[in-house]
């Protein structure tokens, strides 16, 4: 038995030979004469115990050879993550667009590439920053900050943050920010254009802005109340006052909006804003901006509906009186098979000839009257990118008819 036992162990991996020959050696040892019958059987219980012991630690060495080393533990990536506060998240467009409206000309174009942040500094307070490029009409690439927050959470009811924030204006300026691969459409609608995009609202605000839900059981209720400077009119100014106010007064701003919980997808809201903008002449007019929005969303349709009438005061030396400037739009879309969202908008705004501040170009853009559709197609080629085709017809006061055609790839990574 042991030489059988010896046999097996040399038929072991090389890298074992030091305990086979030492198995071998005590099995050859076991065999020899002892002095005594009772000596010897005491012995060779000893070795036939002690060949066991080793052939057990044979087998055991021959296990842990035979098996793959562990593999390290490696650390799954935490997705758009920096460090362990700061998330970051990445937005950009390009496209070309093409216009029958002279002196506009055909363009392959860059739209903006936006970097957008958020941290958690602790259990209650966080920052958000959101930091542009934008292409210029000088074909340059300027930055721009475009959002810069400081939050406090006390609860769900009540959230404060000071810094520069985007306005609560009605819906679509809180509901799509810059990042274009938000939103259905190539642009915004005109009454919400970017001031960089020849927009007239007081879209961006550098103040206080607090927003909670208010108990209201099934209604779901929730406000939104801001304090800021308020907006430069004038021309070559920022139109968002990020240093410093032109006048002593506050915009204020205040909205409510209801998601009712038996209408899944239903918002519907109002906001007032008001603030007085102050011209060259040292002349404040008193502005005062009012809209209501009845939106409707769910995973297939789109349906956003809004209006908004700005009532600006005239002055002595100007044209005196209340000047009122209606505008509103609305959108529908469905989506198909996944990835296809065909969509049409209808838009319209009328500002007076004699609208002192929207009205006078020497002080600051002329808003006009406009109105005009579009029809479009949005493709989801992937998760995070998509292509969309948009025709626009354009009817503008003192100015031709036009048409118009925008594609643009969106994407965010």
């Amino acid at each position: 038995m042991t030489a059988g036992k010896a046999r097996s162990l040399m038929r072991m991996s090389r890298p074992l030979a030091p305990v086979l020959c030492m198995a071998i050696a005590l099995s050859a040892h076991a065999q020899q004469p002892a002095a005594s019958g009772n000596d010897q059987g005491k012995s060779n219980q000893e070795l036939l115990k002690r060949i066991d012991e080793l052939e057990a630690q044979v087998r055991q060495l021959a296990q842990n050879q035979a098996a793959p080393p562990p593999s390290p533990a490696v650390e799954e990536p935490r997705p758009n993550s920096v460090n362990d506060r700061l998330k970051l998240n990445v937005f950009g467009d390009v496209g070309f667009e093409a216009s029958d409206l002279k002196p506009s000309t055909n363009s392959f174009r860059i739209g903006s590439l936006d970097l957008f942040m958020t941290a958690h500094l602790s259990d209650r307070v966080s920052t958000l920053a959101e930091v542009l490029f934008v292409s210029t009409s000088d074909n340059s690439i300027a930055p721009d900050v475009e959002r810069l927050l400081l939050q406090y959470r006390h609860n769900d009811y009540f959230t404060v943050g000071i810094g520069r924030y985007h306005t609560s204006i009605g819906y679509y300026n809180t509901a799509f920010h810059q990042g274009a691969w938000f939103q259905t459409a190539v642009d915004r609608p005109f009454m919400y254009a970017f001031d960089d995009e020849g927009g007239f609202l007081p879209l961006q605000e550098v103040g206080i802005t607090t927003i909670g839900v208010i108990p209201s059981g099934k209604l779901g209720l929730t406000y939104v109340a801001e304090v800021g400077n308020g907006r430069n009119h004038l021309l070559g100014g920022d139109p968002a006052q990020n240093a410093h106010d032109t006048n002593n007064g506050k915009s204020v701003n205040f909205s409510l909006s209801a998601h009712p919980s038996g209408l899944s997808g239903l918002d519907l809201g109002f906001s007032i804003y008001h603030d007085y903008l102050t011209f060259s002449d040292n002349i404040n007019h008193s502005e005062l901006i009012s809209t209501v929005h009845f939106v409707y969303l769910n995973s297939t349709y789109e349906f956003l509906n809004e209006a908004m009438l700005v009532r600006h005061v005239g002055s002595s030396t100007g044209a005196p009186g209340v000047f009122h400037t209606p505008a509103f739009y609305t959108q529908i879309s469905r989506k198909f098979h996944s990835s296809y969202r065909p969509y049409f908008r209808y838009q319209y705004i009328n500002a007076g000839v004699n609208e002192p501040i929207y009205g006078d170009p020497t002080d600051g853009p002329v808003v006009g009257r406009r109105n005009g559709a579009s029809v479009g197609l949005r493709y989801d080629f992937t998760e995070h990118s998509a292509f969309k085709l948009q025709y626009d017809r354009a009817q503008r006061r003192g100015v031709p008819s036009s048409n118009g055609l925008d594609t643009q790839f969106a994407f965010t990574f």
